[in-house]
């Protein structure tokens, strides 16, 4: 069974945490990979990925596989 995650206010202002957290840091990554680290850490969601840009996404859990 697969669950669709919606994105909602809180994921928009995890976005912009994440996004301007990056920023300060001048780390950017694609917008798209911020997006997707935002609804994970919505959801306390673990990100199976081999995306090397996750890696600089503080709060991020990431494992690769």
């Amino acid at each position: 069974k697969v669950k669709v995650l919606s994105i909602d206010n809180t994921t928009a202002e995890e976005y912009g945490k994440i996004k301007t957290a990056l920023m300060l840091r001048g780390r950017p990554i694609p917008d798209n990979d911020i997006w997707i680290a935002a609804i994970a850490i919505q959801y306390e969601l673990t990100l199976i990925s081999r995306d090397k840009h996750f890696s600089e996404v503080n709060e991020l859990e990431v494992l690769s596989w």
